[in-house]
């Protein structure tokens, strides 16, 4: 059975209204871009040019610093846009998408197989060691350091934030597939809401956690501070349930 939390503190937000429980299937747009900034701590380095045909998960750019962290384009298509500003920063990589799409293949592992180095390879190879945020700083993570931790908050108390559960329902399986990856790299922490799923609060290779509070109760680094507070020279790795 999953610990459970109770925060005294915090906030009610009174706002009308919530997220509606389904999911949206949006139009598909020609031009997509990829944001060094929306990548805190990095110095990008291009690694794909005007006029490359790139599939969906090849690099664009990579960090100057650790080469091995690649940043992938989201679409295939071709690399139509350098945007640069300021001392030639980069602003972003557009790339204009096929109607067709590809995607670069990284082939099928099995995780219970896996080391936790080899865990970590796969996910720089394909692009998805991008999403992790490391604390303290909440910067893009470093690869090179071991973290003590890595948190997944499942839940979002903000005013009308989408429910991750929606999108949870029918991948289940995916998901505790993710939480068996990231249990080779260190420990999971994982944070829910009082009302969680049983696929949530039974997971397997996690540290289950109910955090029972008003807002900010589903901010990772509230649930941090809470389980497992970073302590000088330490750091923790975050990843968003998604």
């Amino acid at each position: 059975m999953a610990n459970v939390i109770k925060l005294r503190k915090g906030l009610d937000i009174n706002l009308k209204g919530k997220a509606e429980a389904k999911i949206v299937v949006t139009s598909a747009s020609d031009v997509y871009g990829l944001v060094p900034d929306a990548f805190v701590g990095i110095k990008p380095k291009l690694v794909a040019k005007e006029g490359d045909v790139v599939k969906a998960g090849d690099a664009l750019f990579v960090d100057k610093l650790h080469p091995e962290v690649k940043f992938v384009s989201p679409v295939s298509g071709k690399v139509t846009a350098i945007v640069r500003g300021d001392r030639r920063k980069i602003l972003s990589v557009q790339v204009t998408a096929d109607k067709q799409q590809t995607y670069a293949d990284f082939g099928k592992k099995n995780v219970s197989s896996l080391s936790g180095e080899q865990v970590k390879a796969a996910l720089l190879e394909s692009g998805l060691f991008a999403f992790f945020l490391q604390r303290p700083y909440a910067v893009t993570a470093n690869p090179t350091d071991a973290p003590k931790a890595v948190f997944v908050s499942t839940f979002s108390d903000m005013p009308l934030a989408a429910d991750f559960e929606v999108a949870l329902k029918g991948n289940e399986a995916d998901f505790q597939t993710g939480v068996d990856a990231l249990a080779k790299i260190a420990k999971v922490y994982l944070g829910v809401k009082p009302s969680a799923s049983s696929a949530l609060t039974n997971a397997k290779n996690a540290e289950v956690t109910v955090f029972d509070g008003k807002c900010p109760a589903g901010n990772v680094g509230v649930q941090i501070n809470h389980l497992a507070p970073v302590n000088k020279g330490e750091v923790v790795w975050t990843l968003g349930a998604e």
